[in-house]
């Protein structure tokens, strides 16, 4: 429900400004009670202060009336001592304020940093700028601003808090230094601002913040840091390892549309050892876990594809080789020789600290990832696993992440951009290009593909062949008859001597490592 009384910023109900001074007080004071209200004696204390009119009661009586003629005759009622407003909490942005406040704070301590956030920037929303703690004595909407400045600092609080949980610390690190600037022995903001100071200007500088804190602290208390600003540190000291990408390739165009989706991915790593992005060939997940790779803040992200593996047994051996511990053998871990226990050796190689490991194209050995991951994430405390596939792991660590379609306004974008590369000048009908998206279903493959014929066909006559190719298939494999014409289109004519049955299944296991999306 719409806010309709507002006091914090300005004194307006229904958005129409409120200037008379007792009219804003008597507003503020019942604000301040919205609940039970307020007795005739407290009203006429708060807006007369030392000078009360010859009968109270009736100048009050008379103020309610005007009030009640300016705002709507349902809006202040009447009760046995008194009066109060007949509006709910979330009607008055005193009382909104408290409740948004209240949620941000439970769903942090839920770890649902996500909805902090949200219930922060909601309540924070309510101030055009920051508060004055000072109240002038005497005016009733100086003192509930005042008495409403705490909740304001403890938003401030919970949304630096949550950015910086969020991953998002770079946004996070002015409000944190302001925080502890004036909170300077608030352990769980400072162990945030470390975090975020390391990931901006290095873990130098976070250590030499912890240092100086330490030895600040000694000094005035004899004491030590806590227990978790002491484990801060010790992430600050693995920080300090050089940074490792491995496997990671830069993708030449920019990812469109997909900021919601790395932030939830982002946001489920934070809260889950093993998150799974799943979806059909062709929705862009291979190009979803590349940015998010980016973007991790691990120290160490090493991607590895599975597309070429078949065979469950051979998952580990794959991954192994991938990051540099040997040749894949066939056959299965067996193949090492030995009984070398595999998954130790991934371990091993991912390193010492936080870790993020990415297999790609897990959908046709879904059985031996899983046996995989469940082994690593078993032996490295510090490990995040990262799963693109069509379908899940089904291990009961997982998060699975369903990765939705592209919206049909950045279909069109990408289209255009993809189109406008091919073929340079091209007239574009946006009409033509929006109905032929319709018909790719969101699916970025499907959509670059079809942008690629662009070179030789207009946008009409691809959206009539691909239309006549859906009809004779049927609406129930729409999607796959999509991004099969377009595939078949765009790519070059096979080679001779190939086999058309193992032309088809390469194209199908390599969709979502081929998309750029």
């Amino acid at each position: 429900m719409k806010t309709k009384l507002t006091l914090l910023s300005r004194v307006a109900y229904g958005g129409r400004e409120i200037t008379a001074p007792r009219l804003r007080g008597l507003l503020a004071l019942l604000a301040g009670e919205l609940r039970s209200g307020c007795s005739t004696a407290r009203l006429v204390d708060g807006l007369w202060q030392d000078e009360p009119p010859a009968n109270p009661a009736n100048a009050l009586r008379i103020l309610v009336s005007r009030a009640r003629a300016q705002l709507g005759a349902d809006v202040i009622v009447s009760t046995p001592t008194g009066y109060r407003l007949a509006l709910g909490e979330e009607q008055v942005d005193a009382s909104a304020v408290v409740r948004c406040a209240e949620a941000s704070t439970r769903h942090a301590l839920a770890g649902d940093h996500a909805a902090a956030l949200a219930g922060a920037e909601e309540g924070l929303a309510f101030w055009e700028a920051a508060p004055d703690a000072e109240a002038v004595p005497g005016d009733p909407v100086a003192e509930l601003r005042a008495e409403r400045a705490p909740r304001y600092d403890s938003l401030v609080r919970c949304r630096a808090l949550a950015l910086a949980r969020l991953g998002r610390r770079a946004e996070a690190l002015a409000p944190l230094t302001g925080l502890f600037a004036g909170a300077p022995r608030d352990e769980e903001v400072l162990a945030e601002l470390l975090r975020a100071e390391a990931a901006t200007a290095g873990p130098s500088a976070a250590l030499a913040r912890y240092d100086a804190y330490r030895r600040e602290l000694r000094d005035d208390l004899g004491t030590d840091p806590g227990a978790g600003l002491k484990a801060v540190h010790q992430e600050l000291l693995q920080d300090e390892a050089p940074v490792v990408r491995h496997g990671i390739p830069h993708d030449p165009n920019p990812l469109l549309g997909r900021d919601e989706d790395l932030a939830a991915v982002a946001a489920l790593l934070h809260s889950s050892r093993l998150v799974s992005i799943v979806g059909p060939g062709g929705l862009g997940k291979t190009r979803l876990a590349h940015a998010v790779c980016h973007r991790a803040e691990q120290r160490g992200v090493h991607f590895v594809s599975l597309a070429g593996v078949r065979a469950d047994e051979d998952v580990a051996g794959e991954v192994a080789s991938a990051l540099g511990r040997g040749q894949a053998p066939r056959g299965g871990i067996a193949g090492y020789g030995g009984g070398a226990d595999v998954p130790a050796t991934i371990v091993a190689a991912l390193g010492a600290g936080p870790a993020l490991l990415v297999l790609d194209n897990c959908e046709q050995v879904v059985r031996g990832a899983a046996d995989l991951v469940r082994e690593l994430v078993a032996l490295s405390r510090d490990l995040r696993v990262l799963v693109t596939s069509r379908a899940p792991l089904g291990l009961s660590s997982e998060s699975v992440y369903q990765l939705p379609q592209l919206s049909p306004a950045v279909s069109v974008e990408l289209f255009e951009q993809r189109a406008r590369a091919a073929r340079p000048g091209v007239e574009l009908d946006p009409e033509a290009v929006a109905q032929l998206c319709r018909h790719l279903d969101g699916l970025p493959l499907a959509v670059e593909l079809a942008a690629a014929r662009v070179r030789v066909l207009s946008v009409p006559e691809i959206a009539r062949r691909l239309g006549r190719l859906v009809r004779m298939r049927g609406a129930a494999v729409r999607s796959h008859a999509a991004a099969s014409y377009t595939a078949r289109n765009a790519a070059p004519p096979p080679a001779r001597g190939r086999g058309r049955g193992r032309g088809r299944t390469d194209r199908s296991a390599n969709t979502d490592s081929r998309s750029t999306r």
